[in-house]
């Protein structure tokens, strides 16, 4: 039996300018340029890739190839609330998200929930210090050590500024809470949570949101006077550009790394958290929603997300329910039990062309970082409107290219179905908020591709 090496040795080495020299006769007289194309950060996209126009570089990555199933809840009650979470872990959740908005019962929220065998994360509007001394007290109840329990309390004062286009109290006593929570909170629990997911979903392109995401977290380490990475927590959005979202994934690892390197700091191992997209989810055609979050989480797995959620194929139109949450379940489900995603690490190494969006990506990424540095950081190109009219026209953009039918969404700008009435099922229909209200500076707006139409 041939051994693998002498398999490989009985096809002869073809180089870069054989490939392009077949690819040229296949396309008939069509010059080869005609295959080249850039995306929106200008990262230029060749038609065939080897060694030869391959840039290949360390590329640092998760510990493990599995990922966390979050499921989110929006809690009003605590007992409904733990109801519904127990539900979701019987279905296959491994981490919860619970959006808090005010005080809570925390025991009542998690009983009978085994906080130490998953993640436990939440997003705080209410008093984050109260809600930290009672999971401590909780977990003291239980016997449980702090290295068993893992998580976030997500307060991230600097995504707030940006989304409300206000400070929680003020810059002082924000960052003053900040710096008290990474305080308190045991080790696995991540309170430095940085949330650019809102900028993806606003339109800015996967080279500004790794930008901002550097931006978010020098602002931080600097605020905070830290000299260590520990605690941070990283939201992306992850979109439908498959190949450029695994690729911004990936390049934030690096660019992680290169940060650290510049500062001089302790580097821990990034946590990404990664959620589907809203800015291209439909209520036209609705269940193409399904297909659309399905590549994403496939991105976010190979890009080496550590929890993903992905949002109901119906939140465009009403409130989370349970059949879209169980189907979005199921999506992750079978990506990891059928497709069995989970068995492999680093699943882009050695693909050349992703590799090389990687590196373009990351240098692109830091390119942005240190624009908005030259600005004065993520804080002072938010007041003086610089950082929103960098996105604005990025999302402009993209914009048109919808309108124009350049950027296609099946359903609702190709393909569409004429009869189709949106007021029959539309309960709570996901549209752009307003910007009347006089605030510290703009807010960046979230916005969906397809509103235009749908209105």
């Amino acid at each position: 039996m041939s051994t693998q090496e002498g398999l490989f040795h009985a096809f002869s080495t073809q180089t870069l300018a054989e490939w392009q020299a077949k690819i040229e006769q296949d396309l008939k007289g069509k010059p080869l340029s005609s295959l080249q194309s850039t995306d929106a950060d200008g990262n230029a996209i060749a038609p065939a890739y080897t060694h030869e126009n391959s840039r290949l570089r360390a590329q640092p990555f998760k510990a493990m190839a599995r990922w966390d199933t979050v499921q989110e809840l929006f809690v009003s009650d605590a007992k409904t609330a733990n109801r519904e979470a127990l539900d979701h872990l019987n279905q296959g959740a491994t981490s919860l998200l619970f959006y808090l908005f005010g005080d809570c019962n925390l025991e009542m929220l998690l009983k009978d929930i085994e906080i130490q065998y998953i993640r436990v994360n939440f997003v705080v509007e209410g008093d984050a210090l109260a809600l930290s001394k009672r999971l401590i007290d909780l977990m003291e109840s239980r016997g449980l050590e702090p290295i068993e329990i893992a998580g976030s309390i997500n307060i991230d004062c600097l995504e707030n500024l940006a989304r409300t286009g206000n400070w929680q109290e003020s810059k002082t006593a924000d960052f003053r809470r900040a710096a008290i929570l990474y305080d308190l909170l045991p080790e696995n629990i991540r309170g430095l949570c940085v949330n650019v997911n809102l900028f993806a979903n606003a339109g800015a392109s996967p080279a500004q949101q790794l930008g901002i995401a550097l931006s978010m977290v020098y602002e931080y380490i600097y605020e905070l006077h830290l000299n260590t990475s520990r605690g941070f927590w990283i939201n992306f959005a992850v979109g439908g550009d498959y190949f450029g979202e695994i690729a911004k994934l990936r390049a934030f690892r690096r660019l992680w790394a290169q940060l650290h390197a510049a500062l001089e700091i302790e580097e821990t191992e990034a946590f990404i958290y990664a959620e589907t997209s809203m800015r291209n989810k439909t209520i036209l055609d609705r269940y193409n929603n399904m297909v659309r979050s399905t590549s994403e989480a496939m991105a976010a797995i190979i890009g080496g997300a550590n929890e993903i959620s992905i949002k109901g194929f119906n939140h465009t139109y009403k409130a989370p329910d349970a059949f879209g949450e169980r189907i979005a379940k199921n999506q992750l489900s079978i990506l990891e039990h059928e497709s069995h995603l989970e068995t492999v690490l680093d699943m882009a190494q050695g693909a050349y062309f992703i590799e090389d969006l990687t590196e373009q990506s990351a240098e692109k990424g830091w390119a942005f970082f240190k624009a908005v540095e030259k600005e004065g950081g993520f804080v002072k190109s938010m007041e003086s409107g610089w950082l929103q009219k960098q996105v604005e026209a990025t999302a402009r953009k993209e914009q048109e290219a919808f309108d124009t039918g350049q950027k296609v969404l099946i359903g609702a700008n190709k393909y569409v179905q004429r009869d189709e009435k949106l007021k029959a099922f539309i309960e709570q229909g996901h549209f752009a908020a307003s910007r009347e209200e006089k605030t510290t500076v703009r807010k960046i707006i979230t916005r969906r591709l397809s509103e235009g139409l749908e209105q």
